[in-house]
């Protein structure tokens, strides 16, 4: 079935497939017919290649391995550079006098400065309004669990890849957690986008879900921003089965987003919801992965 999937170039059969034979199915991709299919759907904008590599890549050996590697981080990071624009920078309004070329002004405050002086108004009166981007500066945790296998680890990774491109010349830590937590960029270090998403498909799902763990380490750096405006997004399907309730580590913090990753357990929908609720900040649940880096980017927006 493989090879006839492949034969006619049905992507979408190889990925059904791979859930059910990875190891057949990894051997029949690791061909060069195999990954000239792939390259041809991710050259299409399909997310074959890192779903791909997700489920088959401890079945995968040698220059197959690493070719279907290097084609997942392309196609994360294209996906990433694609949808993450520079329309969500929050803004500082800064009130200046008035200079040629300035395009905005401030009306109020130009008629409360002049209505004494009228008619002899001058440049000088009017009251000009200019606009300077704001840092931002906030914490992405990501769940690596055991339960996030293939689709729901390429939504941490496209997470990342988001994260790490629309917050680049801003201040983010990035954490992810198991059965424990680990640092993977720390508040005050340079990364590149190529290092997040390198580090994510690295990363094998495996442990249980501590999202206390967690939120603890993730709230270390949350508070060496020393910002008021500092903020956190949670990535995880909800299913917490270690370290026990979430919950006091999320109300310590004044604005944290979750974004719930697919999943049909009503537990995780509910743990997700409240997390957000106590931590102050918005809840969005996503069906499928394709939906991840917009609804990443809208909880972005609210970071302002």
């Amino acid at each position: 079935m493989a090879e006839i999937a492949l034969h006619y170039g049905n992507v979408t059969a190889l990925q059904a497939l791979a859930s059910l034979q990875s190891v057949a199915t990894a051997e029949i991709i690791s061909s060069l017919d195999g990954l000239q299919t792939i390259m041809r759907a991710a050259s299409k904008g399909d997310a074959v290649a890192p779903l791909l590599f997700f489920q088959l890549r401890r079945h995968l050996r040698g220059r197959y391995r690493q070719t279907l590697r290097e084609l997942a981080r392309s196609t994360i990071i294209k996906s990433a550079i694609r949808i993450s624009g520079s329309g969500l920078r929050p803004e500082t309004i800064i009130q200046v006098p008035f200079y040629p070329g300035l395009d905005e002004f401030d009306l109020d405050a130009t008629l409360d400065q002049a209505i004494n002086k009228l008619p002899f108004v001058t440049y000088d009166d009017i009251v000009g309004v200019e606009r300077k981007s704001r840092r931002k500066i906030g914490t992405i945790i990501l769940d690596t669990s055991g339960s996030m296998t293939g689709p729901k680890l390429l939504t941490s990774a496209l997470a990342a890849a988001v994260a790490a491109y629309h917050l680049r010349h801003d201040q983010y830590a990035l954490i992810a957690f198991n059965t424990a937590s680990q640092t993977i960029k720390t508040m005050n270090q340079t990364a590149t986008i190529d290092y997040i998403v390198d580090t994510i498909l690295d990363t094998e799902p495996a442990g249980f879900t501590n999202i206390a763990d967690g939120l603890e380490t993730a709230y270390s750096e949350y508070q060496r921003s020393r910002h008021r405006e500092s903020w956190a997004v949670l990535i995880t399907d909800g299913i917490a089965n270690r370290g026990g309730s979430p919950y006091p580590h999320a109300s310590r913090y004044h604005s944290l987003h979750v974004l719930q990753t697919p999943g049909i357990h009503p537990q995780g929908s509910e743990t997700c919801k409240r997390i957000a609720d106590l931590g102050g900040g918005h809840h969005i649940k996503v069906n499928d992965y394709t939906e991840v880096p917009y609804a990443l980017m809208k909880l972005l927006s609210y970071t302002r």
